[in-house]
């Protein structure tokens, strides 16, 4: 069966903690994650308040048997020190053994509790064959963006409601540690990304965050945890806060290691903050501890909501169960690539994701060029029309194994693009208009026609609603038709944006992809998120721009694919729980100018007004058009009318049964006049 790449939007609570000679940091994007699932929380949380009543209400004891949780560790690298060796793996699984049942004589034996959860690394596949549970990929998506998440998950990922899918990465943006997901939502989301320097406590881990406090934590979310310092001191230190009774209430996180400190005086007694809580912010030599209640709290959660990953048949099936002896492992053959339909003479990038540490490798690739190679990763280039399969054979010093996919590779002949020039003002009641169409893969809120707010020019907008939409690092294209570069010398795309924040400390994200194979790989050429994005104040009622508006353009130069006859154009927003985005004017390769660009020099061209219903003014300011011919074009370049202007410098136009829509007017003849749009409501 063909590999499929998967969907996957891990649910953000991102866990920023101190750095080393850093006194402090911005705050955990957790915050971030409770506004954007704040239903699904809610519906978390009321099981796991039921069921810590019930616990209470019959004095019901939270003890053994021990939960074990059996995890799958993906490497995601890119031949760098963030290829992390197995015993760097392992030294993050016993740390966090340690700190979670309290070990004698580690450093994981605080003054708190055992929580009575294990983790034990995979050593069964979710097909039942052997493995040690860590997976090696290579990829430039080390580089991790939150944009890529689905594409992240896409390269390895197991079973959720089986396995804890922990993803090791180079770097994340914004210089974040690692996050995880809270329980409740759904499977194909589920799991944590971490930063390789903070992942265990050897190997390239660093101080102050190499004693694995990083997993500690982050583990902790998944389990149901909130910081410490949730919603400052509240009002009630059971039902407000971290929703734990025995964690003193803490109005902001505390950074580095300090000795004593006390933000909060509405707990009695008043003690101080719990600075060893591993839910704190605090350095890792300093966190030591889980409570009581907060035990009881992440028991709650897997005996109602995670309670499939810790039953003996799935520890069993996973080879976690205590009987269970793993042989030295066979190599199992796996990839994945970045397209399965490619144009004639395009490339694909395929994927070695082989378990068990393959050392030899042999593709085959029929149709391809290469149609051999022995390297991990090859890419291939399919200069011939066809379907074909792909063939890959791994070998370790266990022995071999294979994987063949028939049909894997289809090479298209598209055609050439349409010529440039290109317009679209969204002004037609018809939507997506104009050969664009619409990427919306989980078939839910995206991209729509507007004509309620204030447009850059005439009536309507191209808008996304990011503060309802919920399925956050979902992306949402704007698909532009495919286009002929070499039909115009003038290879520009601009393009007019408004938005707004629905908080100060997040930010959607608007980013322009370009592709000449068929959409297989795609090059950014714009990216834009927080104060380079917005244009509006930050509210949390739906932003919409008015007469007040300050819209945005977008100036990007393609001229780089100017000898490209088929380029693909994507607009791109990624939903992070902000504010609605509006595009309008979109322009590739004209010479048009907005409405706002209108000249007011000497011999400007004046239309008004503008848009109009019957007629409208158009001026030559402070001279007259001695010759020549006023034409008014179509938005696909057809002339439709023609004016003698004869020596007027004002002149009356009459609808005269044009249709309503967006129209361009421009002289012939006399390059002192920009060429102005007529917009007929």
């Amino acid at each position: 069966m063909k590999n499929k790449r998967l969907f996957f939007t891990l649910s953000l609570s991102l866990c920023l903690l101190a750095f080393a000679g850093i006194a402090q940091q911005s705050p955990c994007d957790f915050d971030n994650h409770k506004h954007k699932h704040a239903q699904s929380m809610e519906q978390s949380n009321a099981l796991i308040s039921q069921y810590t009543q019930r616990q209470a209400l019959f004095k019901t004891a939270n003890n053994g048997p021990v939960k074990v949780i059996p995890v799958v560790v993906h490497i995601i690298h890119n031949g760098g020190v963030e290829n992390i060796s197995d015993a760097q793996v392992q030294s993050q699984i016993d740390a966090l053994n340690e700190d979670y049942r309290k070990m004698t004589a580690t450093p994981g034996f605080g003054t708190g509790v055992d929580t009575e959860i294990q983790f034990c690394l995979a050593k069964k596949d979710p097909q039942g064959r052997c493995t040690n549970g860590i997976v090696r990929v290579q990829s430039p998506l080390t580089n991790h963006q939150s944009y890529q998440r689905a594409a992240l998950a896409a390269l390895s990922s197991w079973d959720a409601t089986r396995y804890l899918n922990i993803y090791v990465v180079k770097t994340m943006g914004g210089g974040v540690l690692g996050y995880a997901s809270f329980p409740g939502g759904p499977a194909s989301q589920d799991g944590s990304v971490m930063v390789h320097n903070a992942f265990g406590r050897m190997g390239t881990a660093a101080a102050p965050n190499n004693m694995g406090r990083t997993g500690t934590h982050e583990l902790g979310h998944w389990f149901g945890l909130y910081h410490t310092f949730n919603g400052g001191c509240g009002t009630d230190t059971c039902l407000t806060g971290d929703l734990v009774c025995d964690t003193p209430p803490v109005s902001n996180p505390n950074f580095g290691c300090p000795t004593t400190a006390n933000t909060c005086s509405n707990d009695v007694p008043n003690v101080n903050d719990q600075i060893q809580n591993y839910m704190d912010y605090t350095n890792d030599a300093c966190k030591s501890m889980f409570t009581q209640g907060q035990k009881t709290r992440m028991q709650a959660t897997l005996n109602t909501i995670r309670t499939v990953i810790w039953s003996n048949s799935n520890l069993i099936s996973t080879g976690c169960d205590s009987g269970f002896v793993s042989p030295p492992c066979n190599v199992v053959a796996d990839f994945i690539s970045n397209g399965d339909t490619i144009c004639l003479g395009g490339s694909v990038v395929f994927t070695n994701r082989s378990l068990n540490s393959p050392n030899a490798y042999k593709w085959y690739f029929a149709g391809g060029t290469p149609s051999l190679s022995t390297a991990a990763n090859a890419t291939v280039t399919y200069n011939m029309l066809g379907t074909f399969p792909v063939k890959l054979v791994v070998t370790n010093s266990q022995g071999s194994d294979s994987v063949l996919f028939n049909n894997y590779i289809t090479v298209i002949n598209p055609g050439i693009g349409q010529p440039l020039p290109f317009f679209e003002g969204f002004e037609t009641n018809v939507f997506p208009p104009n050969n664009i169409s619409i990427d919306n893969p989980d078939a839910g809120i995206t991209w729509q026609r507007d004509t309620m707010a204030t447009a850059f020019a005439g009536m309507g907008s191209a808008k996304i609603d990011n503060l309802v939409n919920t399925n956050y690092g979902q992306a949402d294209a704007l698909v532009l038709p495919p286009f002929d570069f070499t039909s115009s010398s003038a290879q520009t795309l601009t393009f007019k944006w408004a938005y707004a924040r629905s908080d100060a400390n997040y930010s959607d994200e608007l980013v322009v992809l370009v592709s000449t194979d068929c959409g297989v790989n795609w090059a950014q050429v714009l990216y834009r998120t927080g104060n380079n994005m917005v244009t509006g104040p930050t509210q949390t009622t739906s932003y919409m721009p008015d007469q007040s508006t300050i819209w945005k353009t977008a100036n990007i130069s393609l001229a780089t694919y100017s000898a490209s006859s088929r380029v693909l154009i994507k607009i791109v927003n990624v939903t992070d729980g902000g504010n609605n985005l509006y595009i309008d004017n979109i322009n590739l390769g004209g010479t048009i100018t907005g409405l706002s660009d209108v000249s007011r020099e000497e011999n400007a061209l004046l239309i008004y007004p503008n848009p109009f219903q019957d007629v409208t003014t158009i001026e030559f300011k402070n001279k007259s058009v001695n010759a020549g011919k006023l034409k008014i074009y179509d938005v696909f370049g057809k002339e439709i009318r023609v004016l003698e202007m004869n020596g007027q410098n004002k002149y009356m136009l009459n609808r005269d049964g044009l249709a309503s829509g967006l129209y361009f007017i421009k002289i012939e003849g006399d390059d002192n006049y920009k060429t102005q749009k007529l917009i007929i409501r």
